[in-house]
């Protein structure tokens, strides 16, 4: 894949809106993410502004594991915390939450995504953005629409549910 980022110039200097999905389904999931989100707004050059509900969910692709514990949060960041900054920044909080990557879609006690950044798209081997998933998780779309009703990613593609195909909501 060809390295590629791009941002808005008329906003370098301003701070950009990052979506940034989290789950889990091992252990205490929801404590995870609830640690989890507050190990993020530790991150400096980050800080949260919403974190949605937390929800229930099918796995998606793999289904032959438990049900996860998702949600998604909202943070402003600074211009200097580049895209890739941030992902090496989300991966480090992966491992301390014991993340190991044995199996893709296999089960995991954190995953961390990051979704969205206003303004900027990137087609890196590292980092695609927008997540090129993210509309068919019903994991990603229910609680990105409870926090951010009508958002619209960066490559302008509004956030609806007419894609959802995998990781279903469901009771918790």
């Amino acid at each position: 894949m060809a390295a590629s980022v791009q941002e808005e110039s008329k906003n370098e200097r301003t701070p950009k809106k990052a979506l940034i999905a989290l789950g889990s389904n091992i252990g205490d999931s929801p404590a995870t993410l609830r640690a989890a989100a507050e190990r993020i707004a530790g991150i400096p050059g980050l800080s949260v502004s919403a974190l949605s509900s937390i929800y229930r969910s099918e796995p998606a692709y793999l289904e032959d594991q438990e049900k996860f514990a998702n949600a998604v949060l909202i943070a402003q960041v600074e211009p200097w915390l580049t895209p890739l900054a941030l992902l090496h920044e989300l991966q480090a909080i992966e491992q301390e939450f014991g993340r190991v990557r044995t199996q893709p879609n296999g089960p995991r006690t954190l995953d961390l995504d990051i979704i969205d950044i206003t303004g900027i798209l990137s087609t890196t081997d590292e980092l695609t953005l927008p997540h090129p998933l993210a509309l068919e998780r019903d994991f990603v779309v229910t609680p990105l629409l409870e926090i951010a009703p009508g958002h619209i990613l960066a490559d302008g593609v509004p956030v609806t549910r007419e894609k959802v195909t995998v990781g279903r909501i469901g009771a918790a």
